[in-house]
């Protein structure tokens, strides 16, 4: 099932964003702070995903609202672009392409399929989501964590 939510505020650096439906309604936020911690929350304030890096692993972790880990980002080697590889156990592994300075992600399953894809769009950024194996909530914790992850030059390949 397809969903767009939009994101205004400090996406790709440390503070606090806004996260918008469609019909532009606040549905929730995303908020990094000065630890290197991302949680994403919904409507009513509560927590829904978290992430956080483990540097003697090299590795950032994605949580649930129970702080149970669901997934697990590391560097992924490429020649050409910059990637990073998003284990979610079960669910499956997803690559990440991005481009800081165009400030374009793109999510693909194992099989190649775009699954989702943040673009900005004006002063805004765009998330489009077409799996419905990842919560956008999950997404957004993982983007945010990889922004964060770059942006301390945690890895060694960006």
């Amino acid at each position: 099932m397809r969903k767009v939510v939009y994101v205004q505020g400090c996406v790709f650096s440390q503070g606090h964003a806004a996260i918008y439906d469609e019909s532009h309604q606040m549905i929730g936020a995303v908020q990094h702070d000065e630890t290197g911690r991302v949680e994403v929350m919904n409507g009513e304030g509560r927590g829904v995903a978290f992430g956080k890096f483990i540097p003697t692993c090299k590795k950032w972790v994605v949580m649930n609202h129970d702080g149970q880990e669901v997934g697990q980002m590391r560097e992924k080697f490429s020649l050409f672009s910059k990637k990073c590889e998003y284990n979610v156990y079960e669910r499956g592994t997803y690559t990440i392409s991005f481009d800081l300075t165009k400030g374009k992600f793109s999510v693909r399953s194992s099989a190649g399929e775009v699954v989702a894809e943040l673009l900005q769009d004006g002063d805004e950024y765009r998330l489009v989501k077409d799996a419905d194996k990842l919560s956008m909530y999950e997404l957004l914790s993982v983007l945010k964590s990889l922004t964060n992850h770059v942006n301390y030059k945690s890895l060694t390949a960006v």
